[in-house]
This record gives C-alpha cells, sequence and structure tokens, in this order.
C-alpha cells in the first residue's frame, strides 16, 4: 500500500485557518438553511397548526438521530462532516424544485439530520485540531460560533429577497454554497496531518463502552448543566422568535420587513460577544463567561415596560451580546471537561446539539402558552428572571482551572489512560 505524502503543517491546506473556515462555512450553511425558510414557509398558505409542524420537523428529527451520531462520531475524521453536507443539499434540492407540503416536511426532516453530522464532527475537528493548544481552542471555538450566529442573521433576509426574484432562487443559492463548503471540505479531509488522522482510527469500542462513555458524560454535574444553560439560552431566544414578531405587530404597527431589521440589531452584538467569548473565557474563566452570558441574556429579556420602543432595542442589544457569550464559549467549556475527563470525546458535541435543539422545541411551545395566558411583558419577565436565577449553577465549574493554567495536555483519544470517575 502506497504511504500517502505528507503535507507540511504550515502549507495552506493543512493549516489550522483552513480547518477553522471549513467548519465555520459548514456551520454557517446549516444555519443559513435553517432560518432562510422563515419568511418561505408561510407562503404555502397551510395552518398555523401545519407551518409549526414544519418549522419544528429539523429540530425534531435532529435530537432523534442525534444518538446515533453520537455513536459514531469519535470513530471518524471529517466523514461525518461531508455526510452532512451532502444530505443538506438533498433537503434543499427538494425545497428548491417542489412546493409540496409533504415533501417539504421530508426535507425538513432529514436537515436535522445533516445538522447532527455537521454539528458533532465540525466542533470535534476543531477541538482535535486544536488538542495541545488549550487557549487556542477557546478562541477558535469562539470564531466558528460566529458561523452561526451570521447563518441565522442572514438567512431570513436572503430568503426574503431572493424568494421575491425567484421562488427557487433562495434555495439554488444556497446549494451553491452547501457544493462549495463540501468540496473545501474534501480537500481539507485528504490533506489532514497524520497526527489529527490517526486520533479517528484509534477509536473502535463497543456498544457496552460507547453506553459507558455517555453515562459518565450524563453523571458529570459540569458537562449536564453547561448543557443546562445552552438549552436556557436557546429556549429563551427561541421563545422570543415565536412571540416577538407577533407582539409587535400588534403593539406597533410593524411590517414583516421592519421586524426582520429589529432581528438584526440583537445579531450584530451577538456575533460581536461570540466572538470576544474565546479571549474572554482564557481571561477568566469560561464558565464564568458562560455566567455572565446567561444572567445578561434574562436580564435584558425581563428588562421593561414593553410598550416602549426604545426599551426594546435596548433589550435586543443586551439579549444579543448575552446569548453570544453562552453560545462563543459554553462549547469549549465542554470541550475542556472532555478533553481532560472523558478522552477527548465527540459525543459532547451531539449533546449540545440535543441541548440547542430541545431549547428551539421547548421555548416557542412554552413561551406562547405562558403570553397567551399572561401577555408579552409578564412572559419575557418570567423568563428572564428564570434564566437569571439559574445562572449562578455554572459554579459547579469553578475548580476548573483556567486554559493557560490548564497542566494536563487533552488526552488523544484511544491512547489515554482511564480516568477514575470524579463523581
Amino acid at each position: 500500500m502506497k504511504t500517502p505524502k505528507q503535507i507540511p503543517e504550515n502549507t495552506s491546506y493543512a493549516s489550522q485557518n483552513f480547518s477553522l473556515l471549513v467548519v465555520w462555512f459548514a456551520l454557517f450553511c446549516d444555519y443559513c438553511l435553517l432560518t432562510l425558510a422563515v419568511p418561505i414557509f408561510p407562503q404555502l398558505e397551510k395552518s398555523e397548526f401545519e407551518t409549526g409542524v414544519l418549522f419544528a420537523m429539523k429540530a425534531m428529527t435532529q435530537i432523534l438521530s442525534s444518538p446515533m451520531v453520537a455513536r459514531h462520531v469519535d470513530a471518524y475524521n471529517l466523514e461525518p462532516l461531508l455526510l452532512g453536507l451532502f444530505v443538506e443539499a438533498l433537503s434543499t434540492v427538494t425545497f428548491a424544485f417542489t412546493k409540496s407540503y409533504p415533501a417539504w416536511c421530508f426535507a425538513r426532516a432529514i436537515s436535522g439530520i445533516s445538522s447532527s453530522c455537521i454539528i458533532s464532527s465540525g466542533f470535534l475537528h476543531v477541538q482535535r485540531r486544536f488538542a495541545n493548544d488549550p487557549e487556542g481552542m477557546g478562541r477558535s471555538m469562539s470564531l466558528v460560533a460566529t458561523g452561526i450566529i451570521m447563518g441565522v442573521t442572514f438567512g431570513p433576509p436572503l430568503g426574503g429577497l431572493l424568494y421575491g426574484v425567484s421562488e427557487p432562487l433562495p434555495f439554488l443559492f444556497l446549494i451553491c454554497l452547501i457544493c462549495l463548503c463540501a468540496l473545501l471540505t474534501y480537500m481539507l479531509s485528504l490533506r489532514l496531518p497524520p497526527d489529527i488522522a490517526s486520533k479517528a482510527d484509534a477509536v473502535q469500542e463497543t456498544n457496552e463502552e460507547f453506553k459507558s462513555k455517555l453515562k459518565k458524560l450524563l453523571l458529570d454535574p459540569n458537562i449536564t448543566i453547561t448543557l443546562l444553560s445552552l438549552f436556557c439560552a436557546n429556549a429563551a431566544i427561541s421563545c422570543l422568535e415565536a412571540t416577538f414578531g407577533l407582539y409587535m405587530d400588534k403593539q406597533f404597527g410593524f411590517t414583516v420587513e421592519q421586524i426582520g431589521m429589529l432581528y438584526v440589531i440583537g445579531a450584530v452584538p451577538s456575533v460581536i460577544g461570540s466572538k470576544i467569548a474565546g479571549d474572554l473565557g482564557n481571561q477568566h474563566g469560561r464558565w464564568k463567561v458562560v455566567w455572565a452570558g446567561m444572567a445578561m441574556q434574562g436580564s435584558f429579556y425581563a428588562l421593561g415596560p414593553k410598550d416602549s420602543f426604545p426599551v426594546e432595542i435596548i433589550s435586543l442589544i443586551g439579549l444579543g451580546l448575552g446569548m453570544g457569550l453562552v453560545d462563543g464559549c459554553a462549547p469549549a467549556l465542554l470541550a475542556q471537561r472532555a478533553g481532560s475527563h472523558h478522552d477527548g470525546t465527540g459525543i459532547v458535541y451531539t449533546l449540545n446539539t440535543m441541548a440547542v435543539q430541545g431549547g428551539f422545541v421547548f421555548g416557542p411551545l412554552v413561551g406562547s402558552a405562558i403570553m397567551q395566558s399572561m401577555g408579552f411583558g409578564r412572559m419575557s419577565a418570567f423568563l428572564g428572571l428564570a434564566m437569571v436565577a439559574v445562572s449562578p449553577l455554572m459554579a459547579v465549574n469553578k475548580n476548573m482551572p483556567l486554559p493557560s493554567e490548564e497542566g494536563v495536555e487533552f488526552t488523544k483519544i484511544g491512547e489515554g489512560e482511564d480516568i477514575d470517575d470524579e463523581l
């Protein structure tokens, strides 16, 4: 068998920057498809319930498919990411060339499966790339997380604008981006440094070993509390997305276009918060940044009175910044714990996905019910104060060292010694 040529670490295709670009691009495409449909799905002219089911299909299948992805993600490098992009392209083609409601439900459902593969494989690749550089990993995790926020931000206006030109155009445009991302991912997979490629090859585990690994993760309070923070943060945002437009329409008479622009106001500080979260986590502790992000998000969520437009703007800015801090630092915190106590397993990113998508299912259902019975202002105060009350739980991570002080090199997957359960 011919030995593959080793590419020096400083070449463009093998560089860490290229890895970050590929993962960022994949996350952007994934979340752009998620939100591209926001102004388009109502055009099917189905009932509110049917439209709601269509929106929820992705989150539900993503949660259901996550255990399957978790079972196999450690044993591969970028193959799950490529598979996810292929399935996502298939989903987007379906949206582009049919307007059948059952077909769109199917396409939305399989896009949830693709998201499980993309997110788990993408974050695991970043962790493996920076296994020996905890500070660099923190900055990189926060950087690629901005791809999620940028996708969420640009999806709705891009979908509405291109759909107005031609109905298939937004999906055809996104297919081109997904294909380009898949090509870059394939190029990267061919040029992985040997030390990165070998980590997946080292993982050969039985079902019992997988179940044991998953059980240890779920019994680790550092993992579960961080997942809870992600669930709460995303539940709050998804609740706002489900209720904010309706409230702004009734209270201020805003049009769909004006409401869409208001989301951008919250998205800009969210991108900024995600970008700075890595450095803040390295300097002050990642758990403190997540705690501060949750407290900030909850405080600005509860800020009133809600019938004051300037207060709404300030609330959106604070919400976005807090969300960015949580989303920018939580994956690195999970990676730090997984690397030092759980053999660097990528299962933790699948649990990350389940927590986020669980929030997107729970938030709109509970938020809409509370708003219907209590009103938007009281709903916001109730959920915001609940987030502030939950945020101190992040102190369970206070014994985790700063990345700069971490004396233990992240365990290489498949090569580490067994770590005693500290629980």
